[in-house]
């Protein structure tokens, strides 16, 4: 059955085109279509599926539009003068005619007779083979109103005649942005699919960027041609790594670069260049996801250019989409907070009320703030707004984790307990002792028990149970014994950076909770651990807690 299920989608876009252009209808030739497909599944199953699957079904489609206009004679008259009033209008095929019968029903969805919004919906249902609910989504419209808007596409075609053939080299460049307009549109789809069981639908990706190449070659000096294909490239190149083994998504930040096609990227990127000599939406498109591609890790990402291009693309094209990735870039240039302020701004647009990306983003700015609450009902927001099962399975398992975060009462438990502060102190330890500057610190050598002295000693001080004081004896002992050692900031900053290298060693990702350790290692390091003489040291301290809000009362302490 899957192999039927193949054979059908690469199949019924050559179909409905062929039958569209051969009897003048589309009507006709998806009804036709529908009963060929319908005809495979039962026979199919039964006899194998044939050394031709393409041919059979074209044959078959044949024979019931045959059958069904000899039916209606009054009907196949009708058609028959529509037929010959195309044929009249064609201009004659040149050798360089596009070739392909799909392109020519591409040129027809997208004729500047039909409506804007009609244009790639019409092509999505019939080339791209999209039900109307996916197409729905893929527009961020009702299902209904999707639904009117096909009929009245077809409609249109119908009565204004409108003939299913590529236009003449004088009509080409003013019809190419709605061709451009669809294509994109069904890469889209294949990049995130709209709804179902997996996240990317890659023949529908792979068969926009082997349209976009057609036309390419055809119109290698346009631009906006260019700028297309390259922006397909540069995406479709990271198509391996956006998906764990499970299928669900990996976020950029996350993805095996190692994993990209980096062939794809480098042909990407030589086109982006010709692109921008006239940058228009595309092109500046390709050029943020060339950025993207050229950094060897997500830290090492140029945010200013990318914000930067944005801003030109937001001029060029404004749409609350482009605003919404604007506003993702500066949070990451800028902070979360700056980010969030941005797409809070845009929640009033109903483009984005049913916007799985919106709600997503906003989610993940709250977690990184720290707003928990908040979080936990964006992110519920989130999932009831994802279209494909992958979409819904991420915004769990980021919901999952915020709300074991914000369950927890203490950062200790978040960092993992006890055997979390073990990891921490072992990966802190082997860091400074690998620091020329640092180790000065240990010119004495370090104890045996070092790392297990520091693991307890951090797990009290941030909310774990008294193992320290009961172990080890009081603060005051800890101050004694590093008093003198840090008297200059440059060491320091070189432990603290140390620290921050350690979290990443042992795994602590989530922001909220390194920002949390880093603060606490921070103030720790320059006040409780190296500034004081000894006899400014109280005796009988207690361990200095530190919580979610940072240093705890005073009293506390």
């Amino acid at each position: 059955m899957r192999q039927v299920e193949e054979v059908f989608r690469e199949e019924r876009g050559r179909l409905l085109a062929a039958l569209a252009r051969r009897f003048g209808d589309l009507d006709l030739a998806e009804e036709v279509t529908s009963e060929a497909i319908e005809a495979a599944l039962t026979r199919w199953p039964v006899d194998g599926v044939p050394p031709n699957p393409g041919g059979w079904l074209m044959t078959t489609a044949r024979r019931k539009a045959v059958d069904r206009l000899r039916r209606d004679q009054v009907y196949a008259a009708k058609l028959a003068v529509l037929q010959v009033e195309a044929d009249r209008s064609a201009p004659q095929a040149a050798g360089d005619e596009l070739p392909d019968e799909r392109l020519q029903l591409f040129f027809t969805c997208a004729h500047p007779a039909l409506a804007p919004e009609d244009r790639g919906a019409l092509t999505l249902r019939c080339l791209a083979g999209l039900t109307t609910p996916e197409v729905a989504r893929a527009f961020l419209v009702p299902t209904a109103t999707m639904a009117k808007r096909i009929v009245r596409a077809k409609k249109k075609i119908r009565e204004a005649r409108i003939p299913f053939r590529v236009p003449g080299p004088d009509e080409l460049p003013e019809r190419l942005p709605g061709v451009l307009q669809v294509i994109y549109s069904v890469f889209t789809e294949g990049y995130a699919a709209s709804s179902g069981p997996y996240l990317q639908r890659l023949d529908l990706a792979e068969e926009a960027i082997r349209l976009a190449r057609i036309l390419h070659r055809l119109l290698a000096d346009a631009r906006e041609v260019t700028g297309l294909l390259a922006l397909m490239l540069l995406v479709h190149a990271r198509r391996d790594a956006r998906s764990d083994p499970d299928g669900k998504p990996v976020l950029l930040e996350d993805q095996d670069r190692s994993r990209w096609d980096h062939e794809m990227i480098a042909e990407g990127r030589d086109l982006v260049v010709t692109a921008l000599a006239d940058a228009g939406p595309y092109a500046v498109q390709a050029a943020i996801n060339a950025v993207h591609d050229e950094a060897p890790d997500f830290a090492s990402t140029d945010w200013p250019q990318i914000v930067q291009l944005y801003d030109v693309l937001l001029r060029l094209e404004p749409s609350p989409v482009i605003a919404l990735n604007r506003a993702a870039a500066i949070a990451f240039r800028d902070g979360p907070a700056e980010g969030l302020a941005l797409i809070d701004d845009l929640k009033s647009d109903p483009r984005l009320q049913d916007y799985y990306p919106y709600a997503l983003a906003r989610a993940d700015l709250l977690r990184r703030l720290g707003r928990l609450p908040e979080a936990i009902t964006a992110y519920e927001q989130a999932i009831a707004k994802a279209g494909s099962e992958p979409e819904r399975a991420q915004a769990r398992d980021q919901l999952a984790a915020v709300v074991q975060t914000a369950r927890m009462e203490t950062v200790y438990e978040a960092a993992g307990g006890a055997e979390g502060m073990q990891r921490l102190a072992a990966a802190w330890h082997e860091r400074v002792m690998a620091d020329e500057v640092v180790s000065h610190a240990f010119h004495g050598g370090a104890k045996p028990d070092h790392v297990e002295r520091l693991a307890t000693y951090w797990g009290e001080a941030l909310g774990g149970p008294p193992a320290y004081t009961t172990t080890y004896g009081t603060e005051a002992e800890v101050q004694r014994r590093h008093a003198g050692n840090g008297e200059h900031d440059e060491m320091n900053r070189l432990a603290i950076a140390c620290f921050d290298q350690a979290m990443t060693d042992a795994d602590l990702t989530d922001s909220r909770l390194r920002q949390v350790l880093h603060d606490y290692f921070a103030w720790a390091t320059f006040n409780t651990m190296y500034r004081h003489r000894t006899e400014d040291i109280d005796d009988d301290q207690a361990v200095t807690r530190w919580s979610w809000d940072g240093l705890q009362d005073a009293a506390e302490s």
